[in-house]
């Protein structure tokens, strides 16, 4: 159990140090946030200045129930007229109120064929109904829609065109590259263009832009930004909505949609009406001729014969037969209507010009129903085709809901044709058994009721649709518009919705804080450098010493200079680690090597050299670096004969040994440099140089070439107790540590270590907090000469 804890404990403690390590890698570009928050939020900040001010137009409308008006009460009516039922479908009127056919009748209406603007710093302000021109188009002429004209008047009678863009006016893709001085009052003509424009309130040299409007797009474009929503749940209330910088523009548009969407419920309430009234006229004007000509043979008849009235048999006999031949009539219209309206199910169009039901006394009220439903929704599905794709949700639906409505009204069309022709059998059995009794009357009877009965069925009939069309004529008066507008769009009840100061300003703060935490992310993800201790750490297979902290000080040697800054205490934590492995007594050979040029190798092996004199050890100092020496700048000597000469035989070790400026430390320069330094120190006399050294010396340093440039650092490892190689933070790469590694195995190098260059403070800081307190009165002003 306890184990299981230590490793969870190490688990969170791991994932903390990490946290800590991620936090400080942002924290440590802290100057990047703020600089990039400060040119953020003045950017943020200078476009809130100069853009344009948002206002919100709206307008509310009122959606009255069907069933409120003066046709809700005549028989005529009978619910046929209504579109939606007792009951308004909300949601199906805002999907009328959204569709293209609207608002494209709405833009006709409005008649925006052109477009101002003016050039301002961010954006172009629309001068909406504010032409600073008096552009004159000739009649049918033909210009590129959509493509922006800058106008830029030069004096009071010529100004600059210039329009670039494409435009597929004649048929195929062309491309505009326009740039002229015309005068004003003169046709401007082209392939692409044909107006005039006259000198109008535009100011001189300022920039100008006109823009001939593409229907469609424009159309497009105001269904995107028009919000239709009713106001809340089981309101009959519907909003409409525009957010836009033109207030008196939106309030157009909104007004004349409402206007075009009030026409529309009214042109669709009235088709039926129309239907009606048109048949019954015509059926009027048959019925007409009929009735004035059984008018005339009635008295004609009488006059002839000196028949005044029938008989009282005979009359019954009438009265009875005029009963039946009334209903065989209506009967048969019935009967016609039914199977016309099954013939027409499947065309919205032929549905559309069916009469009402009413008109030859059809009082089913779930026939009706189902066919002014079926009708709203062909009228919907036709407003829709313009705005919706025939795969999408609201379609399908509408489709299900017309092949459902379609279908009931199919099987109630079959049910009462079955019935009606039952009704017309029964009155054709009951005309027969009459006229079988008319047979028995005298000649002069019989041939009066032929001729009375033809007159009284057409003057019944007259009558009959004379009624039908007073109350069609009726209807039709006392339709009254759907919606009922409550609050026009009006300029001023728009109100301010933006720009937002405090949404700029925080989009800068999210963008000043975002942009440098993402590029500090990318950054490090792609970087390649060795960024951190743990790093290192974690991947190197040998020790790991303290490692030399960073310093401002402007000297080659600042453990002379400043001995208890925090850099000599960091040297000084590398000595005693150097000790610490190296335990045998008598002298100490080390080795100092990097892999690659700029990792400090010279000022490590100079400075560690210092540290280790003034602990009154003798200490020499190899300068083996024979490709590009610089160690002599370090300790402030000139160049002179060194190891070359040594190793070619041209001098002695006793003549390339030379005392520093420092009490206990000699040094051995590279000397000139020669052809083939590898092969040199490749030499029996190196190993020489460095058995002798041994017996004269407690420390001998060797200051190495770049190992990834040539392998004289590997050679000198043989005779070295202590191979440390450097690896500088932000400066070496990851992979020095795996190759590090591989030259420490493969050269099977006993003693290893890595002392890290650049690291952060880990401790040594108090060196220059208590030197700026005084406890350094001393200062070590010893010169290098």
């Amino acid at each position: 159990m306890e184990k299981i804890e230590e490793i969870i404990s190490r688990i969170d403690s791991h994932q903390r140090k990490e946290s800590t390590k991620e936090l400080k890698k942002y924290l440590k570009k802290w100057p990047w946030f703020v600089i990039f928050c400060f040119i953020t939020i003045s950017l943020s900040f200078f476009k809130y200045r100069n853009s344009p001010t948002i206002y919100e137009i709206k307008s509310r409308i009122l959606v009255i129930q069907e069933n409120q008006g003066l046709n809700s009460v005549l028989a005529f009516n009978n619910q046929a007229l209504s579109m939606g039922g007792a009951t308004t479908n909300i949601e199906n009127k805002i999907g009328i109120l959204k569709s293209y056919t609207l608002f494209r009748k709405a833009l006709i209406n409005l008649d925006w064929q052109t477009s101002w603007f003016k050039k301002e710093l961010l954006y172009n302000k629309e001068l909406y109904q504010q032409e600073p021109f008096e552009l004159i188009l000739p009649p049918n002429a033909i210009n590129a829609q959509e493509v922006l004209l800058e106008i830029v008047p030069i004096n009071d009678k010529e100004y600059k065109i210039i329009a670039e863009g494409e435009t597929d006016q004649n048929g195929y893709h062309q491309f505009i590259d326009i740039n002229e001085r015309v005068k004003f009052g003169t046709p401007f003509n082209n392939e692409f263009f044909n107006f005039t424009l006259n000198k109008g309130h535009g100011i001189i040299d300022n920039t100008y832009f006109l823009k001939f409007n593409n229907l469609n797009s424009i159309t497009k474009r105001y269904l995107r930004k028009t919000d239709i929503n009713v106001e809340g749940l089981g309101s009959d209330m519907i909003s409409i909505v525009i957010n836009g910088n033109v207030i008196q523009k939106e309030a157009d548009f909104i007004n004349e949609l409402n206007n075009v969407f009030i026409q529309f419920g009214m042109e669709n309430k009235n088709i039926s009406s129309d239907n009606s009234l048109e048949f019954i006229d015509s059926q009027l004007s048959r019925i007409k001729t009929k009735l004035q000509t059984a008018e005339e043979n009635v008295s004609n008849y009488r006059r002839n014969k000196q028949v005044i009235n029938l008989s009282q048999e005979a009359q019954l006999v009438y009265q009875k037969l005029e009963e039946v031949d009334e209903e065989k009539y209506l009967t048969q219209l019935q009967i016609d209507y039914y199977r016309d309206l099954q013939q027409y199910l499947d065309d919205s169009k032929k549905i559309s010009e069916m009469v009402n039901p009413s008109v030859i006394g059809i009082t089913d009220a779930n026939l009706n129903g189902m066919l002014s439903k079926l009708m709203e929704l062909y009228s919907r599905k036709e407003v829709l085709s313009y705005s919706v794709k025939e795969k999408s949700p609201t379609f399908i639906m509408l489709e299900k809901e017309i092949t459902i409505t379609r279908d009931g009204l199919e099987e109630t069309l079959k049910n009462q044709l079955k019935a009606t022709e039952s009704i017309l059998e029964s009155a054709e059995k009951r005309y027969k058994s009459m006229e079988a009794r008319i047979k028995q009357l005298p000649e002069t009877e019989k041939e009066l009721i032929g001729i009375q009965r033809e007159f009284d069925l057409n003057n019944d009939l007259y009558t009959y649709l004379l009624q039908k069309r007073a109350e069609a004529s009726i209807s039709k008066a006392s339709i009254a518009p759907e919606v009922q507008i409550i609050d026009p769009a009006i300029a001023e009840a728009s109100k301010r919705v933006g720009p937002n100061m405090i949404k700029y300003i925080g989009i800068g703060i999210i963008t000043g804080v975002g942009l440098p935490f993402v590029l500090i992310t990318l950054l490090s993800f792609f970087n390649n450098k060795i960024e951190s201790r743990e790093e290192i750490e974690k991947s190197s297979k040998i020790h790991v010493f303290e490692g030399i902290v960073k310093h401002k000080y402007k000297v080659k040697l600042p453990v002379v200079h400043h001995p208890r800054s925090g850099i000599a205490e960091s040297f000084r934590g590398v000595k005693s680690n150097i000790n610490a492995i190296l335990k045998q007594p008598g002298s100490k050979v080390i080795s100092i090597n990097s892999l690659i040029p700029g990792e400090g190798k010279s000022f490590i092996s100079s400075n560690l050299s210092a540290i280790i004199a003034k602990a009154n050890n003798k200490t020499l100092l190899i300068g083996a670096d024979m490709h590009k020496p610089t160690l002599h700048l370090y300790l402030g000597v000139e160049e002179c004969d060194g190891l070359s000469n040594y190793l070619k035989n041209e001098k002695s070790i006793d003549d390339i040994i030379v005392p520093s400026s420092l009490p206990n430390l000699s040094f051995i320069q590279a000397g000139p440099v020669p052809p083939n330094p590898s092969d040199l120190v490749n030499n029996i006399k190196f190993a020489h140089l460095i058995e002798k050294a041994r017996h004269l010396y407690d420390y001998i340093i060797i200051d190495n070439a770049p190992l990834m440039l040539v392998p004289d650092a590997i050679l000198s490892s043989d005779f070295s107790d202590l191979s440390i190689f450097l690896l500088r933070i932000n400066h070496s790469h990851k992979e020095q540590i795996t190759q590090i590694n591989k030259i420490v195995d493969f050269n099977k190098i006993k003693r290893a270590a890595i002392v890290i260059n650049d690291a952060p403070d880990r401790g040594y800081s108090y060196g220059n907090k208590y030197w700026k307190k005084g406890y350094g009165d001393y200062k070590h002003n010893i010169s290098i000469a």
